[in-house]
């Protein structure tokens, strides 16, 4: 897989060694998590910063500082793949990742996208979810634009594509 992925956890440094006990992490919730998903999605394809980093986990504000510093972000993802045309959602996964001491939960979800450059095909927008650090709520870990060097996963091979909702 390959791509621009833009995710706090890429930062995060990994912790050996004992460590201050942790409760378990609360799970996330996959209506919750889609509904924000979604409207991450819907921000990308309007070019809205803005909305987009007011949504954003703590420790991504990290690598961007501010709506101005995500919008050179976004500028530079449509630089690379085109502009968004169409997405469709295709599918949800969700694992754990260690973050320092922390095990933190995520729901990745996965849209197929067509956009000015590339032609429906292998192009995905993948957005993570996390939970809010120290909250019960989620936030956005992480986004980008990734395609695949081999066959796409099982759970990726729909052909479907669809423009958004008109607002």
């Amino acid at each position: 897989m390959k791509g621009f992925l833009l995710a706090a956890g890429m930062l995060a440094l990994l912790g050996t060694g004992c460590g201050p006990v942790q409760p378990p992490p609360l799970p996330l919730d996959l209506e919750q998590g889609k509904k924000l998903s979604d409207v991450v999605a819907l921000d990308y394809f309007d070019n809205n910063s803005a909305d987009l980093f007011q949504k954003l986990d703590a420790a991504f504000l990290t690598q961007v500082k501010g709506p101005n510093d995500l919008k050179k972000v976004l500028r530079h993802i449509r630089f690379l793949y085109g502009d968004p045309v169409a997405f469709d959602y295709q599918a949800a996964t969700s694992g754990n990742r260690q973050e320092g001491y922390e095990e933190k939960p995520y729901l990745d979800f996965w849209y197929r996208l067509r956009t000015t450059r590339y032609p429906k095909g292998n192009y995905f927008l993948k957005i993570e979810i996390v939970r809010a650090q120290g909250a019960a709520f989620e936030d956005v870990g992480g986004f980008g634009v990734l395609t695949f060097d081999q066959d796409l996963p099982s759970y990726l091979q729909s052909v479907t594509v669809t423009a958004p909702p008109q607002n």
